[in-house]
């Protein structure tokens, strides 16, 4: 009796036949998975022999999406797709592949049955191809973004095509022109003198400039000057004319300059397929702004200089919705890693039957840098850096909200510098400024990241701590007591230390109210001052301030008198 082994031995036996061909074979499972590689695809893709056996093609595919190039993006050989495959020694190279499923007479089980591919490396041909692409493509490209009107037509006088801002300008569409002539779109007076230029010009090569009065997309004549140029074909007959308009009433630039315009702006502007997102253009602002060289650009993925992948399906998300993206906030990231912000915008055009997205990028870094300084500067005490009574209320309302959505607990403690007045009079000014951001700092050292720390004014300070109850914050409170006299505070003559007085309440129920809070911390604080100062107090129902009852009918956070230090 036969073992399996040797069934499988004596079919694979042919397939040796293929080891000394110069081309590359496998054969693989319909799913790509590899049973047998020549020696030639081995070489080929660089991996040591029998190092393919038992791998599939596709760790090794870069094409995207199915692993084939379609017929339109490979014509090299009719019902032969081109695949991208990564070279472990070097850069991917371009197959052509061709499959045909191996008989088995001796098995009918379908996923057993194997597939023969024969990959011819075209990797050459393919790349000039691709040049040859993307130089159309450029050139297609350039002639729709450029600014000033351009149209083309054909030897019978009739348009080919046109710009954009050929359509902008005149009011004509280029559906509408296809086909036509200057008689269709012009008055018949008016259209007698481009005509005989157009003639002129399919007769004898040339260029021609003249002025002409042309109406324009407002309904109203315009005086332009005509430049046409004629053009011939493969076999060098004349085919057509080019015609590009200047606006004199609005000095547009001449050609001359055209290209200049987009080697100088200001503006990162890229060009890349919407099928696989490869790059086909960029102009040297774009490539500054990647740090990358135009060469390395050209034919990588737009994706890949995303910072966010969130921020990108934002972007694809609008191109889906509306066709453009204007004016968005997006990071890209710079061929060094290092991140910045730009105004994106983005509009889908199709240019020679290919749909690209036609990008611009205004690098927004530093004014965005710029405005959160400034929104950070009117959010800030400007003598401690720590937030000023406005944002902290703000900020201390959103996690109070939390915490009744949450049913968790969060507390409150109100901190007084003692005897700040007595400092002031004593040391100067200056120095008791210094010693108010020194209690900012070792208030700092001691909260956690994300407790929230503001100055209501003179040596009062405020803090909310999430998640913690009033005996929790207690425990916080006395080590920034302790570390607050601790502190030897510079003074002219010798340093000094300072002392702090601290009043605590804790969240009271789902409808307590941050002022409430504050109000009870306030109240805890004054009988720590009561008591003697330097101490930790805990709010407790029935306290009372020491001040007449009618000084509480506001909650003292709003009353300016208890900010001016006096007394304390």
């Amino acid at each position: 009796m036969i073992s399996q082994d040797g069934v499988n031995g004596a079919r694979r036996e042919p397939w040796r036949a293929f080891d000394v061909l110069p081309v590359c074979v496998c054969v693989t499972t319909p799913s790509g998975g590899i049973r047998y590689a020549n020696p030639a695809l081995h070489a080929r893709l660089g991996v040591a022999a029998p190092g393919l056996i038992g791998r599939s093609l596709a760790e090794f595919d870069e094409t995207g999406g199915d692993g084939l190039a379609t017929d339109d993006d490979a014509p090299l050989e009719a019902g032969s797709p081109t695949r991208l495959l990564r070279v472990a020694d070097g850069p991917a190279r371009w197959f052509a592949e061709s499959v045909r499923a191996l008989d088995d007479d001796a098995d009918d089980d379908r996923d057993e049955r194997l597939e023969l591919r024969v990959l011819t490396d075209v990797d050459d041909l393919r790349r000039r191809e691709i040049a040859l692409e993307n130089r159309a493509l450029l050139q297609s490209t350039l002639f729709e973004v450029l600014p000033i009107p351009v149209f083309i037509k054909d030897a019978r006088g009739q348009f080919s095509d046109c710009n954009g801002a050929f359509e902008r300008y005149t009011g004509l569409k280029r559906a509408d022109i296809l086909q036509k002539t200057t008689f269709a779109v012009m008055d018949p007076g008016a259209a007698k003198a481009h005509v005989a230029h157009d003639r002129r010009l399919l007769i004898e090569a040339g260029v021609s400039h003249y002025e002409e009065a042309v109406p324009v997309a407002d309904g109203n004549l315009r005086l332009v000057n005509l430049t046409k140029v004629s053009y011939r074909d493969s076999q060098g007959n004349l085919d057509g004319i080019i015609g590009v308009v200047h606006d004199l009433t609005d000095a547009q630039p001449n050609e001359a300059r055209l290209e200049a315009i987009l080697e100088q702006s200001p503006i990162g502007v890229s060009v890349s397929r919407r099928d696989d997102g490869r790059i086909v253009f960029v102009n040297t602002r774009f490539s500054e702004l990647i740090g990358l060289s135009r060469d390395s650009l050209i034919g990588s993925r737009a994706r890949d200089y995303y910072l966010d992948n969130h921020q990108r399906e934002r972007v694809l998300e609008r191109l889906r919705g509306g066709g453009s993206v204007v004016n968005m906030e997006v990071q890209f990231k710079k061929a060094d890693g290092s991140p910045f912000w730009t105004l994106f915008t983005v509009n889908q055009a199709v240019i020679q039957g290919v749909a690209v997205n036609l990008a611009w990028i205004y690098d927004y870094t530093e004014r965005r840098n710029m405005e959160e300084a400034l929104r950070d500067m009117a959010s800030r005490d400007p003598l401690t850096g720590i937030y000023n009574r406005r944002s902290f209320m703000e900020l201390a309302r959103q996690q109070l909200a939390r915490a009744h959505r949450f049913h968790e607990p969060l507390a409150v403690f109100v901190l007084d510098v003692d005897h700040f007045k007595r400092i002031n009079d004593t040391y100067g000014h200056a120095t008791g400024d210094d010693a108010l951001r020194m209690v900012a700092g070792g208030c700092q050292a001691i909260l956690r990241e994300y407790d929230i720390l503001g100055r209501l004014g003179g040596e009062e300070f405020v803090v909310v701590l999430p998640g913690a109850t009033a005996d929790e914050t207690r425990v916080v409170a006395e080590r920034v007591r302790r570390n607050l006299a601790r502190m030897a505070i510079p003074a002219p003559d010798a340093p000094f230390h300072l002392t702090s007085s601290i009043g605590i309440a804790g969240l009271e129920g789902a409808t307590d109210t941050l002022e409430k809070a504050i109000h009870r911390a306030d109240l805890a604080l004054y009988r720590a001052k009561h008591e003697g100062r330097n101490r930790v107090v805990v709010y407790e129902p029935g306290m009372r301030s020491p001040e007449p009852v009618g000084a509480l009918a506001h909650p003292p956070l709003l009353d300016p008198a208890r900010r001016s230090g006096a007394g304390s």
